[in-house]
């Protein structure tokens, strides 16, 4: 590998999991990476997550085909990277309320299992069985997917970063991008100026402004995120061991945490100042769904900043003409980690 101190030839733009991933796998393949990152690794979008990778995700198969092909690598990290992520099996399910609906989510389910997807149409009783704090009288059929699982992305950051470090990546922290020339390849930065044959746009919510420095659109922007817990709704904690369980029609998500909830809920927007607003949707939204945990009280477990497109799917490509040498990978609206 050739000594290009200030030169490189692919300088990536951005710590979270999706920037420290393309580290590792291009420097794996003999490729001189630069990383750049304006904070420490995966403390952004990365580190508020849910927690969660699945690998259906309902009316994008090619979302689900993604992150089918992520699962081998999620199974083989422990050994490849030596570190843990803590994988606990969840299973999804996936909640749907009308006969229309279901007949939509239906019609496309062999294409999620022809990109690989591992699902099943239930009924409601089953989808009980599954999850028996929902009300049945709710719903009209459910899907399970059992690839889910709760993971540590924060343990999937830092194996990844320590493995492309291994590999003679160079990964600076603290170094915000200030400034790019698309033409020449040059990056100005709070700690110096770089030289790039390519650069890979992986900044999450903020990659639409880094693409802006480069003269190129990309809508990515980001939108408020908050996740919320219960107050405890059981008297053991193994009372609220339920898959992590979608309701798509209102976006609510849920999963056992200890005694009581982590609650979601799926909002795009672009508008600025709307968390009480969202905050009492998931109040509402709540006991719809679960009648047995009406009352109870949501409190923040950890507020963040999805990068999001129009389509809610991440835009992975390069540009054309004077923004060739750009790359992207941005816009996963939270689902990064899958």
């Amino acid at each position: 590998m050739p000594d290009r101190k200030n030169s490189t030839e692919l300088l990536i733009i951005g710590g979270g999991v999706v920037g420290v991933s393309i580290a590792y796998h291009c420097a794996k393949a003999g490729i001189d990476v630069l990383l750049l990152e304006k904070d420490q690794f995966g403390t952004a979008t990365t580190s508020q997550t849910a927690r969660a990778f699945r690998t259906y995700f309902p009316k994008k198969p090619h979302d689900s085909e993604l992150a089918v092909r992520g699962l081998t690598e999620f199974n083989s990290f422990a050994a490849t990277m030596n570190t843990d992520l803590g994988l606990k099996h969840l299973g999804l399910l996936t909640i749907l309320t009308s006969p229309e609906q279901t007949a939509e989510i239906e019609a496309l389910l062999p294409a999620h299992r022809a990109a690989g997807a591992d699902v099943k149409l239930l009924t409601a009783a089953q989808a009980v069985e599954y999850n028996p704090w929902l009300d049945a009288a709710t719903i009209e059929a459910a899907v399970w997917s059992p690839e889910c699982y709760r993971v540590k992305p924060e343990a999937m950051v830092k194996g990844y970063a320590d493995a492309a470090a291994k590999l003679g990546a160079r990964l600076l922290t603290g170094a915000e991008v200030t400034g790019i020339d698309a033409g020449t390849g040059a990056v100005s930065t709070t700690v110096g100026e770089f030289t790039a044959d390519s650069i890979v746009i992986a900044a999450g919510p903020w990659g639409g402004e880094v693409a802006k420095l480069a003269g190129m659109e990309l809508p990515v922007w980001g939108q408020f995120a908050e996740l919320l817990y219960t107050d405890p709704l059981a008297e053991r904690e193994a009372d609220t061991d339920m898959p992590f369980t979608f309701h798509p029609v209102s976006g609510l998500k849920t999963m056992g945490r200890g005694k009581g909830f982590l609650v979601g809920l799926e909002r795009i927007s672009k508008q600025e100042g709307l968390r009480d607003v969202w905050f009492e949707a998931a109040v509402e939204e709540l006991p719809k769904w679960y009648p047995k945990a009406a009352g109870a009280k949501l409190h923040s477990a950890w507020t963040g900043t999805l990068d999001v497109t129009p389509t809610k799917s991440g835009l992975l490509g390069r540009g054309d003409g004077e923004h060739e040498r750009i790359l992207f990978a941005a816009g996963f609206t939270g689902h990064g980690l899958a």
